[in-house]
């Protein structure tokens, strides 16, 4: 029970960090104020994206761990550290504000935007013992709720809270790697 306990930590933690990830940009995006339709086609591109990622990011981790041994373990949560430590840093950064499209170009490259951090994420699951299809369900389920919040709440903050949203992302990532690397060593 223990160790089921643990294994839904990790696959809350992580869809919860991706889902504030997702949230930041939806907060931005929110200021827009789209329909309840683009809003959805918004919350379901990135939930594709992020799935998708995932999926390509645990399969090529798979392998390496295969091919690498512990050796990959270490890179993974090496990886899971440098991408929360990356998102700390974007968060700090100033955008300038864009005009958004919810159906073409402008959607695509959001939802891969949003999305590469999950392949590096995806990377790291396999050394972390976390199984696939829990995650994908759970990560699929916050990632459309977390962008139909950022959306409305985009729509009635503004910008103000776009940061901080990305900071605590990025900070959950590194705690996740702290944590496990210290895991590993005990």
């Amino acid at each position: 029970m223990h160790h089921d306990l643990v294994l839904l930590s990790k696959v809350l933690a992580i869809a919860f960090a991706i889902g504030l990830d997702v949230l930041a940009l939806s907060i931005g995006v929110g200021v827009a104020r789209l329909s309840p339709g683009a809003s959805l086609r918004v919350g379901s591109a990135f939930a594709v994206a992020e799935i998708s990622m995932q999926l390509i990011g645990y399969e090529l981790g798979a392998t390496a761990s295969h091919m690498l041994g512990e050796v990959a373990d270490d890179i993974s949560l090496s990886l899971l550290f440098l991408i929360g430590s990356v998102m700390i840093a974007k968060s700090f950064q100033y955008l300038p504000e864009v005009h958004f499209d919810t159906q073409g170009a402008g959607l695509f490259v959001a939802s891969l935007s949003i999305s590469l951090d999950s392949l590096g994420v995806g990377l790291a699951l396999p050394a972390l013992g976390i199984p696939l299809i829990p995650l994908l369900v759970t990560v699929s389920i916050t990632t459309i709720s977390f962008t139909l919040t950022g959306l409305a709440f985009g729509a009635v903050l503004g910008e103000r809270y776009e940061h901080d949203a990305e900071r605590a992302a990025g900070a959950m990532l590194v705690l996740l790697a702290g944590v496990m690397a210290i895991g590993r060593l005990v």
